[in-house]
């Protein structure tokens, strides 16, 4: 996944570009370019592997040699080619004229390449993206104008790609395309903008067009309406403008935090509370859930609701199945979108279903491409649990449930993980009570749940003592995170976060497996994570594997809201969690207890938190 940014207008284009890429660079770290046509009528390409801010400081070594009005920009997250040089975008054609910027995957760039190498074309690079130059160089040579021979080259690849291109044979016209990669299109007053992301807008930014599949467009900032839209077949779109109030732009201030990460950490209280209001009756013990109301006699029709996420999102689903089988007898099942393909449709199930995709940027390529195959195949009810107001997913699901997490930067999820549990229990019991539902912990669960920001709270208290033992944990190789029920996939989350930004080996797995082959990992040189709740219904046999442990001298951390006096001694250490009396909402509060552990070992390992190697924020390829 890479980010795009592009500007044409009265301004001078490199500072904007650096802004916008700045503010993209959580989709991509390992190299960042700019392409400008100057006031002197020439192409200048400035590339480097490393960060936005090494490319700023060699932009501004170039000084006024650089200045123009337009130019592109992108910040690469490698997937053909390695991290280098000429390897980082804009990529150039033979003549060195035309500068391309892409996100996205060509899967037929080996054949293209060869047939271009064929007829003469001399490649730079070990970049997919190199093609569409080289494409649209060779259309040229055939006599087609700019826009026949752009609209030819996209048409040529297959695969996913978002394109913006600049020509010096057109040195006032952007051109842009998109299919299966994110692109929108910002109008401010004399001046467009491009990105991969909208929230990347600056304030100057009124109104935006989301490119959809298929839709190409000439940027021409001198012309009335600077915004001409096409297809692939070159006839003209109509678009529609979308109110840029609707859409958050990203700020990137960290405040008195080290890390975005630890930042969106803390800020998981507010995201609760954002959650909650306006959709939650706490006297009436009511959900109202504005988002779904336009198909709610849609739902009714539906015999089963339908989970499809990937990553975190696909352990906050599993969290969100367990609540809707065990609390609310509904009927659940569950799909992780990056396996999911033809061979899983199952079109019973999916036509009596409300089908929720569930996405932090809504821009996840393996969920959307569930989306379409669904789409495709059955009448199942398409719906929406997403951060980013106007991602393609929002766009294109019938209906959906807003998280209100607001903008995350960090890399790896933590407020997003929390926002996305809230927003599919309140789906469920939404979607519960229009079925006429009986919800037996009822009582106690609002009780709580009006409890819930505060718990959260009282949690990051605890900060000081989990920083202390991460610390003992510095020369730990190996992590094993075990739990049971709910706990399971708190486990599974708590072991990729870990290894998202330590680098070092863990994985979870059910605690009552641990007999099924893990006990034999046991050793001194491995950590068991083990997360207990005193509501388990299953409590003895859980405190029965802790024993079981302990007897073979394993290292063990026991997140957990027993007394002391309830566990078995010889245990590492021991983190508490407050006591909610709701055995549903423990993972809203144990989930930032394991993002702050391994925040703070990789703190002590002195990692790269915000950007983990080889990792970017949205996975918009597959």
């Amino acid at each position: 996944m890479c980010g795009i940014f592009a500007y044409i207008g009265s301004d001078e284009a490199p500072p904007r570009i650096i802004e916008g890429l700045e503010k993209l660079e959580y989709r991509g770290y390992d190299s960042a370019g700019i392409g400008v046509i100057t006031v002197n009528k020439e192409l200048k390409v400035i590339k480097t592997v490393g960060y936005v801010s090494k490319l700023n400081h060699q932009v501004f070594r170039q000084g006024r040699s650089l200045d123009g009005h337009l130019a592109i920009g992108h910040t690469r997250w490698a997937t053909h080619g390695g991290v280098t040089k000429a390897n980082a975008h804009p990529q150039l054609d033979c003549s060195a004229e035309i500068a391309v910027v892409h996100n996205g995957v060509i899967e037929n760039f080996e054949e293209l390449k060869k047939d271009l190498i064929k007829k003469g074309h001399k490649f730079r690079s070990e970049t997919d993206t190199e093609v569409i130059n080289h494409l649209i160089e060779e259309f040229l040579s055939r006599g087609l104008l700019f826009k026949e021979a752009f609209r030819k080259a996209l048409a040529s690849l297959v695969g996913a790609w978002a394109v913006a291109a600049i020509s010096l044979s057109e040195p006032n016209i952007l051109w842009l395309g998109r299919f299966s990669s994110p692109l929108a299109v910002g109008l401010a007053k004399g001046e467009v903008y491009v990105s991969s992301d909208a929230q990347a807008f600056p304030r100057e930014v009124k109104k935006v067009i989301f490119l959809e599949d298929g839709q190409l467009a000439k940027v021409d900032i001198n012309k009335k309406k600077p915004i001409e839209i096409f297809g692939l077949d070159g006839q003209k779109i109509n678009y529609q403008l979308i109110n840029k109030g609707l859409i958050d732009e990203v700020k990137l201030s960290k405040g008195k935090f080290r890390h975005f990460m630890l930042k969106e950490i803390y800020e998981q209280p507010k995201v609760i509370d954002r959650a909650l209001r306006g959709r939650v009756d706490f006297k009436k013990r009511n959900i109202v859930l504005g988002g779904l109301s336009a198909v709610e006699k849609e739902i009714l029709t539906k015999k089963f609701i339908g989970l499809m996420a990937c990553g975190t999102s696909y352990h906050a689903a599993m969290i969100g199945r367990l609540f809707g089988i065990g609390a609310l007898s509904l009927s659940v099942w569950l799909e992780n979108s990056s396996d999911y393909s033809r061979y899983d449709l199952d079109k019973y199930h999916l036509n009596n279903s409300s089908i929720f995709y569930i996405s932090q940027s809504g821009e996840t390529s393996d969920t959307l491409s569930s989306l379409d195959l669904v789409q495709k195949n059955s009448t199942g009810l398409n719906l929406g649990i997403v951060n980013v107001v106007g991602s393609s997913l929002a766009r294109r699901v019938e209906a959906g449930v807003y998280t209100r997490a607001g903008v995350e930067v960090g890399v790896a999820s933590t407020k997003a993980f929390t926002s996305q549990i809230l927003a599919l229990l309140l789906a469920e019991i939404y979607i519960n009570q229009l079925k006429g539902g009986d919800f037996k912990s009822q009582k106690t669960f609002f009780q709580n749940l009006a409890k819930l920001s505060s718990a959260t709270a009282k949690v990051l208290k605890t900060a000081g003592e989990i920083e202390k033992i991460a610390k003992t944990l510095v020369k730990t190789e190996n992590f094993m995170f075990l739990g049971r029920h709910i706990a399971y996939p708190l486990a599974l989350e708590g072991a990729l976060k870990l290894k998202e930004i330590t680098y070092r080996f863990s994985y979870g797995d059910a605690l009552g497996s641990l007999k099924h082959g893990p006990l034999a990992l046991l050793s001194a040189d491995n950590v068991v994570v083990a997360i207990v709740f005193s509501q388990d219904p299953d409590l003895n046999k859980s405190l029965s594997n802790i024993h079981e442990i302990t007897a073979r001298k394993g290292r063990l951390i026991v997140i957990t809201d027993l007394k002391a006096k309830d566990l078995p001694q010889n245990i590492e250490a021991v983190i508490k969690l407050p006591q909610l009396n709701n055995l549903w909402l423990m993972p809203l509060v144990t989930a930032p207890v394991l993002q702050l552990l391994a925040y703070y070992l990789a703190v002590h390992l002195g990692r790269e938190i915000d950007k983990p190697r080889y990792l970017a924020k949205s996975v918009t390829v597959i």
